[in-house]
C-alpha cells in the first residue's frame, strides 16, 4: 500500500488545518508555513488535525513542538488533533505533545 501525498487543507468553519498523507523533511516545512499562514503568525486560533497522516517523522514533530511553543506565548491557542489509534496519535503520545482525540 502506497502512502498518500501530503496535503494541508484549511477548513474555515472549524478553524482547522486538515493534514493528510506523508510528512517528510520538505513537507514538514510546508506544514510549518501552513500553520503560520492560517494562524496569522499565531494571532488566530487553529486546530491541526493530523488524523489522516501516514508518516510523522521527527522533523514534523519538531515543527509541531515549535508551533505549540510559539502559540503558547499568545492568547490564541494551537491545538493538535489526532484520532485514537492513528499513527499521529501514537507519535504525539510518545513525544508527550499535548493533543486531543479527533
Amino acid at each position: 500500500m502506497e502512502n498518500a501525498s501530503f496535503a494541508a487543507t484549511y477548513d474555515g468553519t472549524r478553524q482547522a488545518l486538515i493534514v493528510t498523507g506523508e510528512l517528510d523533511e520538505e513537507t514538514s516545512l510546508e506544514l510549518r508555513d501552513a500553520i503560520e499562514t492560517h494562524t496569522g503568525s499565531y494571532a488566530r486560533p487553529l486546530a491541526v488535525d493530523l488524523s489522516a497522516v501516514d508518516y510523522l517523522p521527527s522533523a514534523a514533530v519538531g515543527v509541531l513542538a515549535q508551533a505549540l511553543q510559539k502559540s503558547g506565548t499568545g492568547e490564541h491557542p494551537l491545538e493538535l488533533v489526532a484520532a485514537d489509534g492513528t499513527i499521529a496519535q501514537r507519535v504525539l503520545q510518545v513525544c508527550a505533545l499535548p493533543h486531543r482525540a479527533g
